[in-house]
């Protein structure tokens, strides 16, 4: 059964630069996997979020603390990238095509 028309117009979309090879690649993988690039994606990409199912709003509150402060903390001290968004994406596709 397909969701409501409104429901898939009112979803929210993200879109990604991908280099043609990063593409191939990740259709093969979610392919191998039984799933869609989306499926796989969102999988891989969530996959350290706490869920939040089943929480109360203060159990959330607190998964979601226990999993920003070693990021905060990392910054604090300094800990962060210099590097611009370009120069990110340029070093990902260069070790996305090894």
């Amino acid at each position: 059964m397909l969701p409501p028309l409104r429901y898939l117009l009112s979803m929210p979309t993200i879109l990604l630069d991908v280099t043609a090879e990063e593409q191939r690649k990740l259709e093969t993988v979610a392919a191998s996997n039984g799933e869609s690039v989306r499926d796989y994606v969102l999988k891989r990409a969530l996959s350290e979020a706490p869920a939040p199912d089943h929480l109360s709003e203060s159990e959330a509150l607190r998964a979601m603390s226990d999993y920003l402060s070693p990021r905060i903390e990392q910054a604090r001290r300094g800990e962060f990238s210099t590097k611009s968004l370009s120069e990110i994406r340029r070093e990902a596709r260069t070790h996305a095509e090894r």
